[in-house]
């Protein structure tokens, strides 16, 4: 099953797409219920991201394999940064002889949108949903493959201009 937040991030992809909206809660809803009533024996998720780091190129897309919560803030009670209190920190997910993923990767996830003006090097990009689909996952003991093409640099207008053009280069990495 694919799974996209967005209709618009995956228009020219076969009507197969489960949407969960935007956002951490909504997507840890939609995928649960969706692994309850049909049993998937994996997952993809595809959508854009925000560059954050050097490594990675707006215009290109990237299969992410670590993950971590970019809005998880709680060092001032003594757990690390990006560390979720009493879980998960960082997930580690995906196919690691898949000669497209990169390993060196980490997309921050967070409930709010990246702006460019923040320079962060704890990770390379910035989305609202993958944390949450690579948990629900991992707590359902599903594989888990995300690619996320880098469709602006934290600029909603860039983003505006550029959802819909990562479809294509989706569409040749999976064969859909």
């Amino acid at each position: 099953m694919i799974v996209a937040a967005l209709k618009q991030e995956v228009e020219g992809l076969p009507n197969q797409i489960l949407l969960t909206g935007v956002g951490k809660i909504n997507a840890t809803k939609v995928l649960t219920d969706y692994i309850i009533k049909n049993k998937p024996k994996h997952i993809i998720n595809y959508g854009t991201a925000a560059k954050v780091s050097r490594k990675v190129e707006v215009g290109k897309i990237y299969e992410v394999r670590k993950f971590i919560q970019r809005d998880m803030i709680a060092v001032q009670l003594g757990f690390e940064t990006y560390g979720t209190p009493f879980g998960k920190n960082m997930i580690k997910t995906g196919l690691s002889h898949s000669s497209f993923g990169r390993d060196d990767l980490i997309c921050g996830t967070g409930d709010n949108f990246y702006e460019h003006i923040y320079r962060i090097t704890d990770y390379d990009m910035a989305d609202m949903e993958a944390y949450a689909l690579a948990s629900v996952c991992e707590d359902y003991n599903i594989p888990f493959r995300c690619f996320k093409y880098i469709s602006d640099d934290g600029n909603p207008k860039q983003w505006e201009e550029n959802c819909k053009k990562g479809v294509e280069l989706f569409k040749d990495y999976v064969r859909v």
